[in-house]
């Protein structure tokens, strides 16, 4: 529970990153929001996209895995559907943008900081 906790507000203290180097076109309206935002995404990464990754498979292997960035910014545009007005993008090339930065992050923090070990 204690790692869970850390790692979403890891995950918020990024959305509010993300949204403050691309910020005309993203949005996260403030740090609670980003809290809530960072619990929804990670219910949906593992609801949702296993079953959108393997109906993309075939796309995956054509692009040699570069259709995994749409399909990143798919999870976010369906979680922005769930706050309309505190997790908003421009338009669908900007969700892909922040889903890419996201996953840097995301990487950066589990690479490199020992959270729980």
């Amino acid at each position: 529970m204690r790692r869970f906790i850390l790692a979403t507000l890891i995950d918020a203290l990024g959305l509010m990153a993300i949204s403050w180097i691309l910020d005309p076109n993203v949005y996260v309206a403030d740090f609670w929001s980003a809290i809530l935002v960072a619990i929804v995404l990670s219910i949906v990464n593992s609801i949702i996209r296993p079953i959108v990754n393997l109906l993309a498979l075939p796309l995956n292997i054509l692009t040699f895995g570069l259709f995994r960035l749409v399909v990143n910014g798919f999870m976010f545009i369906i979680v922005g559907l769930f706050f309309p007005t505190s997790f908003v993008f421009a338009n669908f090339f900007y969700a892909i943008a922040a889903a890419f930065l996201f996953s840097m992050y995301h990487w950066f923090f589990e690479k490199f900081i020992e959270t729980g070990k």
